[in-house]
């Protein structure tokens, strides 16, 4: 496969990022790999998560639209549409389980995560997380992948891996800058010694921003009143 097809789908993928459309999602994605506290080690492992979450949607997207099951104008309505009406109810809950606010016990097994809240916590919540915000495609993001990586990945003959590199791209700024300033805390920790006290304000405020950009996605997208 050509390294010039590998790096515009790289390339791609980071501009649908950077871009001012996926601002909000970006820093609920920033604020949620950050609640793994000063821990340089533990926030690149959620980013890892993160990145391979947005990976395997977009791949699983790239492959289907490519085998034709999917038509791309109808994938791009529905997935800008419907998919980004889930988010903010999602980020609502994801923002309560972070701050601590609900807690529920139910039987063993997946319905036991869910209910507690640890399916959203971790490495695993790391890589739902990168699902539900590669699905959740605004306008941009849409136009870069439908009009510029399926065209190209379709021309290359590569249904899974270009769309993936997309993927990758995608998430690679909020992941490095996730890194950065968990290096800044551990820094600033070790020189008060308050790592508990750092972990915890950053968990308190990745909640709240969870919650404020689920509030903000819910009146926008979920119920259309702004």
């Amino acid at each position: 496969m050509a390294t010039l097809a590998v790096l515009t789908s790289l390339w791609l993928g980071v501009l649908a990022s950077v871009s001012p459309c996926p601002l909000a999602a970006n820093l609920a994605a920033f604020s949620y790999i950050q609640k793994e506290g000063p821990t340089p080690g533990k926030v690149l492992i959620s980013g890892g998560f993160y990145s391979a979450g947005r990976m395997f949607a977009l791949a699983l997207a790239g492959s289907l639209i490519i085998s034709g099951l999917l038509a791309i104008p109808e994938a791009s309505i529905f997935m800008q549409r419907h998919m980004n009406k889930i988010v903010g109810p999602v980020l609502l809950i994801v923002g309560a389980f972070v701050l601590d606010l609900l807690e529920v016990q139910s039987s063993k097994g997946i319905s036991d995560k869910l209910a507690s809240g640890k399916l959203f916590r971790g490495m695993t919540g790391s890589f739902l997380m990168g699902v539900l915000f590669a699905m959740a495609m605004c306008p941009v993001s849409a136009a870069l992948f439908f009009g510029g990586l399926i065209p190209l990945a379709a021309d290359s003959g590569s249904k899974v891996f270009l769309p993936a590199m997309f993927g990758l791209g995608s998430a690679l700024p909020v992941t490095i800058l996730s890194v950065i300033f968990s290096f800044g805390a551990r820094t600033a920790s070790r020189s008060i010694g308050t790592i508990y006290a750092i972990q915890k304000i950053i968990q308190i405020s990745s909640g709240v921003i969870l919650v404020l950009t689920g509030i903000y996605f819910s009146l926008t997208s979920t119920f259309n009143l702004i």
